[in-house]
């Protein structure tokens, strides 16, 4: 089998820019292994069209491994899948994506080493690790740790129990977490020791939890004051004390050396607060309120109410000097269109009652009445059509639309499916996989997560 092993991004140079590194530090999924600085390197400064065809390249370098080993009864397929999934681990910084494919990787080593050589790699930890990384990227890890449990994979190994008890505490199934490390000792699992240390944290974890009581968040917004409290509490006071009683209480708790907190009343009966009444009443309010009377409604609505002035020594405001310009420029020009009429005088002569006329009627008062037309300097010479050699023009044919003789497909779509280990992977594989981890499998070899 070809060796793969180093990766495919090879530079003559050791030196590494940390500044690279620390622009593309969120775009970086980190592992509990760490990662190799030259390989994040390499990988992030490598132009992308010449990063995807080396990435294809190593793809097929692998694939074409794995089958060789699956076909070759003395290869280790194993081993083949596992330098795939830590090869795509390494050069895919950004962990599981449409590109890398490794939900996909997973689910199919896990799924066709189940039943290879006869069930050989259940009892390796190699093949269980492959399990335990695939559980880490679904919704409900439980399930796949169970579907372990039930199909006999990886149970000689502490870390099995260790991965499913911390991922039924992470879903709050305390006693289950609890059953699972129990399960794990009694099967003494390898290594012991190991699994009981974990347990033994997991029990102080829980006493703990137990214990402190649950603390608010930094910003979490002010608890409302409850209105009572027990019986049995020792700061059971009344919740509303009226203010005759408060100077009281007030100087009781200042001799004492103390300042009263909330009050908070007994459960046994609410205490009604009661308005002051007669001469301390009018004390309160001559004190408290700063407007005795309300006023009219003349006084209350006086901004809607212009305020008058006296006209003696005012000045009033005249035009901008502007506009006095103007109509100083355009007085000459602008020539009334009014005609007042003027009753003839008697001793005006008989030519000049001729001549002076009632003022015309509009032409919206007038009946039948038809617009003049204005005139114009040049006239208006109507457009006739002169046909080619007389006669009625041609008119333009209507030609209708029909299908041709020989239909033409439409062109395939512009955009084409990733391609993850040579064919094409649909788009919602990894999301299926990810709520529905085990959908490849037959209903009997699914377990039921309660």
């Amino acid at each position: 089998m070809e060796n793969t092993e180093d990766d495919v991004f090879k530079q003559a140079s050791v030196i590494v820019d940390c500044d690279v590194l620390e622009a593309a530090k969120e775009n970086i999924q980190p592992l509990a292994s760490g990662r190799r600085v030259t390989t994040l390197s390499a990988i992030l400064q490598t132009p992308h069209a010449q990063r995807d065809a080396q990435l294809l390249a190593a793809r097929k370098r692998f694939r074409t491994n794995i089958q060789i080993a699956l076909e070759d009864e003395d290869d280790d397929p194993l081993e083949a899948y596992s330098r795939f999934v830590q090869w795509t681990l390494e050069n895919y910084p950004q962990g599981q994506s449409a590109e890398s494919g490794l939900l996909e990787l997973l689910e199919e080593a896990t799924r066709v080493l189940k039943d290879n050589r006869e069930g050989r790699w259940k009892r390796t930890s190699m093949y269980l690790k492959l399990w335990v990384l695939y559980a880490s990227y679904v919704e409900k890890p439980t399930i796949i740790y169970k579907f372990l449990l039930a199909n006999d994979i990886g149970t000689d190994y502490a870390l099995l129990y260790e991965e499913h008890a911390a991922a039924l505490e992470r879903a709050g199934r305390r006693s289950e977490a609890d059953a699972a490390y129990l399960l794990g000792i009694a099967r003494q699992a390898f290594p012991l020791d190991r699994l009981v240390t974990k347990h033994g944290e997991f029990q102080k974890r829980m006493m703990t939890a137990a214990t402190i009581p649950p603390q608010r968040a930094p910003n979490a917004p002010p608890r409302r004051t409850a209105l009572g409290v027990t019986s049995s509490s020792p700061a059971a006071v009344p919740l509303f004390v009226s203010n005759s009683q408060a100077p009281s209480s007030l100087s009781q708790a200042d001799a004492h050396g103390s300042r009263p907190g909330p009050r908070l009343g007994t459960n046994t009966r609410l205490q009604i607060f009661v308005d002051p009444s007669g001469a301390e009443s009018a004390g309160v309010t001559d004190s408290v309120t700063p407007y005795p009377d309300i006023g009219t409604r003349k006084s209350r609505v006086k901004e809607n109410i212009p305020e008058v002035s006296k006209a003696a020594g005012s000045t009033l405001k005249q035009a901008g000097r502007t506009r006095r310009i103007v109509s100083g420029l355009n007085s000459g020009a602008i020539v009334s269109k009014i005609v007042p009429f003027r009753d003839p005088g008697p001793d005006m002569d008989i030519e000049a009652k001729v001549v002076m006329a009632p003022p015309p009627v509009p032409m919206s008062r007038q009946k039948d009445a038809v617009p003049k037309t204005p005139t114009r300097t040049s006239a208006i010479i109507p457009f006739h059509d002169v046909p080619d050699g007389g006669g009625i023009p041609s008119t333009p044919r209507f030609t209708p639309f029909r299908d041709e003789a020989t239909a033409t497909l439409a062109p395939e779509t512009v955009m084409k499916p990733k391609t993850v280990g040579g064919g094409p992977v649909i788009g919602s594989e990894a999301e299926a996989l990810r709520k529905d981890p085990l959908k490849n499998y037959s209903t009997e070899e699914c377990p039921r997560d309660d």
